[in-house]
């Protein structure tokens, strides 16, 4: 099974909420299926990723992140990864499954609240001209 680089893109979007806080729990992996599955996700074959393909794939995303991620500033790769998204079709579906990520554990960090924020901003989401529109610390 071979997962497209763009929808390989979102999931390392969505794996960073759960990296925000420091701290990975359980619930945030179980919610980070819930979401690739409801955002319909698929391989390149078009075959619905499984649950098991979702949780390998993530593990191997932390191992390639302990082996690359500090080799590039933080704040580029993900600046980086969020516009590499920014034609995906379903931007209110990936900031709703990012937020449900992000509440899964029964603490919605300021950490999370920012990358949310940074990506609601980057893809113009909610428009960088519109009233009140801003990263919150």
């Amino acid at each position: 099974m071979t997962i497209a680089p763009q929808t390989q893109n979102l999931m390392r979007l969505l794996s960073q909420v759960i990296l925000a806080d420091g701290h990975i729990h359980k619930t945030e992996i179980q919610a980070l299926v819930m979401s690739v599955t409801k955002l319909e996700l698929r391989d390149e074959d078009g075959h619905a990723l499984t649950p098991t393909t979702i949780q390998s794939w993530f593990e191997c995303y932390l191992d390639e992140l302990n082996a690359t991620w500090s080799t590039a500033p933080k704040d580029v790769t993900l600046t980086t990864l969020i516009l590499s998204l920014a034609e995906w079709p379903e931007k209110q579906a990936v900031v709703d499954a990012l937020e449900m990520i992000s509440l899964s554990d029964a603490d919605y960090h300021s950490e999370e609240k920012r990358l949310i924020s940074l990506v609601k901003t980057f893809w113009q989401y909610d428009g960088l001209d519109a009233p009140g529109s801003r990263i919150d610390p």
